[in-house]
């Protein structure tokens, strides 16, 4: 829940109920958080009488930039099975509703992947703090469940702990009726068994040792018609009923989402060539500066401003199509890493060359992949700005999440412009300017915080509090008073003594200063989790 400032009213007083927005100049407010919007009931599916042990749980890495190549592989075509419960012999579907989606699409989210983020040091990305009241991995579930997809696996691997805690807080299981009425989000963590002993080796290699668990039915539902895989560290809006209706009506495959990239960005993705009926003809990831070359303008929704057709790495497989390209040639595994260990890398350049059926699902909407912290800083203040790219205040856009039991953001004698302020927070006598603060931020009498994010603190504080700490010589979570902060970012639970200045005046682009509590990355200054800044400090 968070409050969110917009443009700035000096010299009056405003509260903003119900998800509004809260502007300007403020004098001994309380500043309301808006209503979360409730989770809707799972979708009725009819059960199912098989049976299984789900007590083998792993987990998968998220496909990264890394992941990008084409390689070759020589093989022969093997014939597909067809899918149960779905006829795809006709490239004409009715209308897909959200029963039908529970009970034919399964999601697994890959949110396993390590990362150099020093956001990523002490939690894994997808659970890193956004918009100042949820984590990245809400994005993708919360799109799921809004599209009818509930039944969800999220792989994980690197720095678990509070990924983990995080989604069996948040999302506990919702059952009406009987063991096919239902949805769930379940954590499948990385482990050792006696035939695999190996961290996973990518992205495709992770969801390969999980399908025998995911397609077991533990709960007695039924198998999946379709298996929907996506990242969990990219913030964008989708229906995945629509990415489905591309994929039935051209009975295929596979379907990819794309959307359209410049140069910049296209180095660092899997490049399509999608032709005018939306079928890929190939496939490439990380392509070389030649191999843009080549590709550029290709693909059927490439524009003069953004030349090339990219994955946005959600896709869409037939089941036993991915059961065939992971499970079935498991030659290509093994505990010595064979190629097929990357949906980028491999599994879609082979099933190209197999002659499978590949389309493309072209998204025209925002997205943006979440990894650097430069792609995370901006993101999050784009959250705060009037018409952001993304709404947290729309009904149908909310996040769907678990709440908060914290009091209201408390508010006295401050300006706050364009800011979203999280619950639990205290803002006294402050100039807060294009800025996200998370959930319990403390901002002390006098301060000046622009264009900074602060992703608040494990623990409600106060003056008492504070004070109390003081007393005893400790440090005290939150931001001294007097002290000046601009283009930064604070993570968790950090203490800011008084009269501190974090401006990077220097211009500093890297920086590893972990021994005094920050690093600088991209020219951004970031104080790590837990860390004390002294008072007088300037960086």
């Amino acid at each position: 829940m968070h409050t969110s400032c917009e443009a700035p009213l000096r010299g009056s007083q405003h509260t903003s109920l119900g998800g509004s927005n809260l502007c300007g100049r403020t004098s001994h407010l309380l500043a309301t958080p808006s209503a979360r919007t409730c989770r809707s009931e799972a979708p009725v599916v009819k059960a199912h009488a098989r049976r299984a042990d789900l007590s083998v749980a792993a987990q998968a890495v998220t496909e990264s930039a890394e992941d990008l190549s084409i390689k070759t592989l020589d093989r022969p075509v093997e014939p597909l099975a067809q899918p149960r419960g779905l006829s795809r012999t006709t490239s004409k579907i009715g209308v897909i509703t959200v029963e039908d989606i529970s009970k034919s699409v399964h999601a697994i989210i890959l949110a396993g992947g390590s990362s150099d983020n020093p956001l990523a040091r002490y939690r894994a990305m997808p659970a890193v703090e956004l918009g100042s009241s949820t984590q990245l991995i809400d994005i993708s579930i919360s799109n799921c469940i809004r599209s009818g997809v509930n039944k969800l696996y999220v792989l994980t691997q690197f720095n678990s702990h509070m990924l983990n805690t995080h989604i069996g807080n948040a999302y506990p299981p919702a059952v009406f009726g009987g063991p096919g009425k239902q949805g769930f989000v379940d954590v499948l963590a990385c482990h050792q068994t006696p035939t695999e002993a190996s961290w996973y080796r990518g992205s495709a290699d992770a969801v390969r040792r999980n399908l025998p668990v995911i397609l077991e039915d533990y709960r007695g539902t039924m198998l999946p018609d379709d298996m929907l895989i996506l990242s969990g560290q990219a913030l964008y809006r989708m229906d995945y009923g629509a990415l489905l209706r591309t994929h039935r009506e051209n009975n295929a495959d596979i379907t990819i989402a794309t959307h359209s990239v410049g140069w910049k960005q296209a180095s660092l993705r899997g490049i399509t060539r999608v032709d005018p009926s939306g079928l890929v003809r190939e496939f490439e990831e990380k392509p070389s500066a030649d191999r843009l070359a080549a590709l550029e303008g290709g693909s059927k929704n490439a524009t003069p401003e953004d030349p090339f057709e990219a994955s946005m790495g959600i896709y869409m497989f037939r089941r036993e199509v991915l059961e065939r390209l992971l499970l079935q040639n498991e030659d290509h595994f093994g505990d010595k890493a064979g190629p097929d260990t990357h949906f980028g890398y491999d599994v879609i350049p082979h099933a190209l060359r197999d002659g499978l059926t590949i389309v493309a699902h072209y998204h025209p909407g925002y997205w943006r992949d979440v990894n650097s912290l430069r792609d995370f800083y901006e993101v999050n203040l784009e959250l705060a700005l009037p018409g952001a790219p993304i709404s947290f205040y729309e009904v149908e856009e909310g996040i769907i999440s678990s709440g908060h039991v914290l009091p209201p953001a408390l508010i006295h004698n401050c300006e706050v412009e364009n800011s979203l302020v999280g619950e639990g927070s205290v803002l006294r006598g402050s100039t807060i300017r294009g800025c996200v603060l998370g959930n319990n931020t403390y901002v002390g009498e006098g301060c000046t915080l622009e264009q900074t994010l602060v992703l608040g603190n494990d623990y409600y504080t106060n003056d008492k509090t504070r004070a109390a700490s003081l007393e005893k010589g400790e440090s005290a979570l939150g931001i001294g008073a007097n002290t000046v902060i601009r283009g930064a970012i604070l993570d968790d639970n950090v203490s800011i003594g008084e009269n501190v200045r974090i401006t990077n005046e220097q211009g500093i682009t890297d920086a590893d200063r972990t021994e005094e509590g920050f690093v600088i990355q991209d020219s951004i200054v970031t104080i790590l989790r837990n860390a004390a800044i002294p008072a007088g400090t300037v960086i």
